[in-house]
């Protein structure tokens, strides 16, 4: 949890330095209503070295908190179920309604 709040205030320094937006909004898992990984790889031993933000072209626009929040459920779904990974690919999915979604 430390590390997603120290990334949700490297972002905001990020987004507020580059662009008028007055916050950041993180809508974590719970909040989006995740299914749990299928396993952890813990790797908070080990300093980060990147993270993945993801901005999808399919499937088609969300621009509201519902329809945002089933595509990234959809995405989740499509890496565990078809891609057979142990959860979303990506570290934060951003919707176009302005919110980053928490991803792994």
């Amino acid at each position: 949890m430390t590390s997603i709040l120290f990334i949700y205030h490297l972002l905001l320094a990020i987004v507020s330095s580059q662009s008028p937006c007055d916050e950041l909004s993180l809508v974590d898992r719970a909040e989006w209503g995740a299914q749990e990984p299928i396993k952890i790889n813990n790797i908070t031993s080990k300093p980060l070295s990147f993270i993945v933000m993801h901005h999808s072209y399919s499937p088609s626009s969300c621009y509201d908190d519902d329809s945002c929040i089933e595509r990234v459920k959809d995405i989740q779904s499509f890496h565990q179920t078809s891609q057979g990974w142990d959860d979303i690919g990506f570290h934060f999915l951003v919707g176009e309604n302005g919110k980053v979604y928490e991803g792994r």
